[in-house]
């Protein structure tokens, strides 16, 4: 080797010792969180943008597993237990997916070593707290059991759109169905021992507060034509959109009260910033038909609300 090479070796840090590279970066240590969520479609909805978020931040990783039945309650994930326990072959106690394989709530909880399990109610039922018991308190100590180690927490799913007509069986409005929500999560999370709980509905209602959804009251679906909307510019759900037969390809508008994309992105920075302690405002992520001005309010709610709340993020 000549001595200019030598030099440039040198001076690049990476003259080898022993066998040793002496100068070498060290790889940047991720910190990885990984929680199960027992839940529905709302889960999955906090979980879209998960990747992307992920991608975006390297060094912190987000790692979800999803115990994930659409529209299930917590009462269905508790009888789907029984069934297993009754008889481990019953083809019902295995209906989450594990792979590529159906698996049992047993089986999800010792696939992996969890830090955290989160459980959840069905939307339509969260501001009912007669629905919570002993649901909930049955599948936390079955948690306790297969995954010990493991911190239960509570989702706090969010309140109805303001114009979901659902408020109107309920006989309340959307603030109330809020109020009554936030009151049913907490007192679950108070009985079970004092669980965290992730703060997603009272994020929805702090953006909600700031962007004042007002419907048409005069709403007449039956003047749009295929694939003409109602405005709904600032809200998190997706409210009315159009649906398609599958067998007759008949096209007709109906009301949708999971997350939009603005309302998925509030969801994932929420937990984010729960789980790993993240800053919320730090992150560039832009989905799809979210604007920077509507994301600047997103990642702003989802800072000060996780910041406000117990979070083992930041410890």
């Amino acid at each position: 080797m000549s001595f200019n090479k030598a030099a440039v070796w040198a001076a690049a840090g990476m003259l080898v010792l022993g066998g040793v590279t002496v100068g070498a970066a060290k790889p940047a240590e991720v910190k990885t969180v990984k929680v199960l969520g027992i839940g529905n479609s709302f889960l999955g909805n906090a979980n879209a943008y998960k990747d992307k978020l992920n991608a975006e931040d390297p060094a912190n990783k987000l790692d979800v597993g999803s115990a994930l039945i659409g529209g299930c309650s917590l009462e269905k994930h508790w009888n789907l237990v029984e069934a297993y326990e009754k008889n481990p072959d019953d083809p019902k106690g295995k209906p989450y997916r594990l792979g590529k394989k159906k698996a049992s709530l047993k089986e999800m909880l010792q696939s992996k070593k969890w830090d955290y399990v989160s459980i959840q109610q069905l939307s339509n039922y969260s501001d009912r707290p007669e629905t919570f018991m002993p649901y909930a308190e049955n599948l936390y100590k079955y948690i306790k059991k297969y995954c010990p180690e493991a911190e239960v927490v509570v989702y706090e799913t969010w309140a109805d759109r303001v114009d979901n007509k659902r408020l109107d069986k309920k006989k309340k409005n959307q603030e109330q169905m809020y109020k009554d929500l936030r009151a049913a999560y907490c007192g679950i999370a108070a009985k079970l021992g004092g669980l965290k709980m992730i703060p997603v509905g009272d994020a929805f209602q702090e953006v909600r507060a700031e962007w004042k959804f007002k419907p048409d009251a005069a709403l007449d679906l039956k003047k749009y034509k295929y694939p003409e909307l109602p405005d709904q510019n600032g809200t998190l759900c997706i409210g009315w959109r159009w649906w398609q037969h599958k067998k007759t390809g008949e096209r007709k508008i109906i009301y949708d009260h999971h997350a939009n994309g603005q309302g998925k992105l509030l969801a994932a920075l929420v937990w984010r910033e729960f789980f790993l302690g993240t800053d919320s405002r730090t992150s560039k992520y832009l989905p799809k038909g979210v604007t920077e001005d509507e994301a600047k309010v997103i990642r702003e709610a989802a800072h000060k609300i996780v910041s406000q709340n117990p979070s083992p993020g930041k410890k």
